[in-house]
């Protein structure tokens, strides 16, 4: 699955120009809480999406590895973590329909995937995030079809999505035995989206709620076996959490190429502050954190690629680490450009940005949680 294959399909350096359109464009969609729906399409016409699909789909035929080694090129020059997490809640969609869906299912949603149409991941409700248990999403089958009700609350590429999956449940299947994954068209009668959240940062990845009331589905809408959610879902979540890594290392080196930027040109006391162990000992960090988050990732796809026991433990480390050494990171930035970069609306938004992934895709403490319980051989 996240195996490389001999020969590459595609030369993961094109994908740096994706990453340089999005950093053009960074500041602009954060004051406005838009997505860079220009740089989104160029991704998809270098056939980002393409990359892990076979052949007969519409696909390139290569790996899960050189997709996400692609989206490490985009994080090094992006400058803009909204992007990328948009990325994540598009890529969790594909990979579940690629590896679980049947065929009828990725014959009809996969090509608009890969042509650049959005796709939502949405577990999250308010009830709960990470505590799948407590969905309330549900169908409910009656006079021979199912009607699904229910409402997912801050969902990442709600506002611009065009299909998805939902997880929810079905009751009739019984406690514990009913989680289940549907997919759908979010144009269909029954479905609304709700007003774009203003968020404290990843304002590029626009968020909102989605309402779902008596919207009427079929088998070709359920993704496996009815009940059998679970087990997919934990898997796509791990490598969801492992991306974190990964698009946490490529911001991390830009960051890091900032503040040495600014630690050979500032001076202070007669000298460029780089001359100052404590400046140093920053920037070491930044680069130590981006070299440990990029490792942690590949790592951790490797675990899962051969359904390694710990995979699941380690990939909610990748997550926890990337988080904390993101915020870091941009904090020491901060710190290295004094108050320049108080004021300056590039480095604010990298702080801004990196608190969110702290939240986004389950807080640190619940990969604590998670860790704990894998320890426990428990999940």
């Amino acid at each position: 699955m996240f195996q490389a294959n001999s020969g590459k399909v595609i030369d993961k350096t094109l994908f740096k120009k994706v990453g340089q359109s999005v950093s053009e464009r960074a500041l602009h969609h954060d004051r406005e809480g838009t997505l860079d729906e220009f740089s989104w399409r160029m991704l998809a016409d270098m056939d980002l999406w393409r990359i892990p699909v076979r052949s007969e789909l519409g696909g390139l035929g290569g790996t899960w590895l050189e997709c996400v080694e692609c989206l490490e090129e985009v994080a090094r020059e992006c400058e803009d973590l909204g992007f990328l997490i948009t990325s994540l809640g598009h890529i969790g969609s594909l990979r579940l329909l690629c590896d679980y869906g049947g065929e009828e299912q990725k014959r009809r949603w996969i090509p608009g995937l890969l042509k650049g149409d959005i796709a939502v991941t949405a577990m999250t409700e308010e009830c709960g995030g990470s505590d799948l248990s407590k969905m309330q999403l549900a169908a409910v089958k009656i006079a021979g079809q199912y009607l699904l009700n229910g409402k997912k609350t801050h969902i990442t590429n709600a506002p611009v999505a065009t299909m998805g999956l939902l997880a929810g449940r079905i009751p009739a299947l019984g406690v514990k035995k009913d989680i289940t994954l549907f997919f759908l068209d979010l144009n269909v009668p029954g479905i609304s989206i709700g007003p774009v959240e203003m968020n404290l940062g990843l304002r590029t990845s626009p968020t909102a709620d989605i309402d779902l009331e008596n919207v009427s589905i079929t088998e070709c809408n359920i993704i496996g076996a009815q009940g059998g959610g679970l087990n997919i879902l934990h898997d796509i979540i791990s490598f969801e959490r492992a991306l974190y890594g990964v698009i946490a290392a490529g911001l991390i080196e830009r960051m890091a190429q900032l503040g040495m930027q600014r630690s050979l040109s500032r001076q202070a006391f007669g000298k460029n502050i780089g001359e100052f162990q404590y400046v140093q000992d920053k920037l070491v960090g930044m680069k130590m954190s981006s070299t440990i988050c990029r490792s942690l990732t590949y790592e951790a796809l490797r675990m899962l690629e051969e359904k390694h026991p710990e995979s699941s433990l380690v990939c909610s480390s990748v997550k926890y680490q990337a988080a904390l050494r993101l915020v870091e990171s941009a904090g020491h930035l901060m710190q290295i450009y004094g108050h320049q970069g108080y004021s300056d609306p590039k480095i604010g938004k990298f702080v801004r940005d990196a608190a969110g992934m702290k939240i986004a895709g389950g807080t640190n403490d619940i990969q604590k949680v998670n860790i704990f319980k894998q320890m426990l051989g428990t999940r």
